[in-house]
């Protein structure tokens, strides 16, 4: 069993889990509610594109980690990994098969929230500014470079942490501060934002999954 025919496996099913349709529905409604709680409160014309990164990034992220974390776990638990491993496998495709599969789902979502999101700006507006769509596109790379980060962390931590609730707790205080990673380019106004955004989320990433990597592979089952 290679890796495509794990990853298809993985996908199937993820995107038929509860929490997954939770995202790709309860996503956009909760994008529309901020729409609707900043534009009665603040009265401030903020693009809703942007309020819809803010959140895929903050909530999406998150839940991805949460995901990937609590189903390594519970497969540990169950001794899951016993029956994969007696055959001619190796340990990092199983890692890297959930990793695809959950970033895979969560940035489908995503793009659902930013269309809901880009589409509300046209129906308010009547018009989609040349900027707001370069401010979507590069908010829209830091969101989802978030996402990475946040699912390779939710990887590692499933692989280190010997049960669910102290997984979750690893994931609340430390996956999501380690997510902020990407978004730093952006906060410090660094010129190419969008250059290094990509460049530090695939060092992250790489970094995070190759640690996992390491400590699977010298767990017993």
């Amino acid at each position: 069993m290679k890796l495509p025919l794990l990853f298809t496996d993985e996908l199937r099913g993820f995107y038929k889990s509860k929490l997954m349709l939770i995202l790709w529905i309860g996503l956009p409604i909760i994008a529309l509610l901020f729409r609707f709680a900043q534009t009665t409160s603040t009265g401030q014309d903020i693009p809703f594109t942007v309020i819809s990164t803010i959140v895929i990034s903050s909530l999406a992220g998150t839940l991805s980690s949460v995901m990937l974390a609590v189903s390594i776990i519970n497969e540990k638990n169950r001794n899951v990994y016993t029956l994969f491993l007696i055959r001619p496998l190796k340990r990092r495709e199983l890692l890297l098969a959930k990793f695809l599969s959950v970033y895979i789902c969560v940035t489908i979502a995503s793009l659902l929230a930013v269309f809901v999101g880009m589409t509300t700006d046209y129906i308010t507006t009547g018009m989609l500014s040349t900027k707001l769509i370069d401010n979507t596109a590069q908010s829209l790379v830091t969101s989802l470079s978030m996402l990475a980060v946040s699912c390779a962390a939710g990887v590692l931590i499933g692989v280190a942490s010997p049960s669910v609730m102290v997984g979750a707790i690893l994931v609340i205080y430390g996956g999501n501060q380690i997510s902020v990673i990407p978004l730093m380019p952006t906060i410090l106004n660094i010129t190419y934002a969008t250059l290094f955004t990509t460049t530090t989320t695939l060092l992250t990433c790489s970094l995070l999954l190759i640690a996992a990597i390491g400590l699977f592979e010298r767990k017993q089952f």
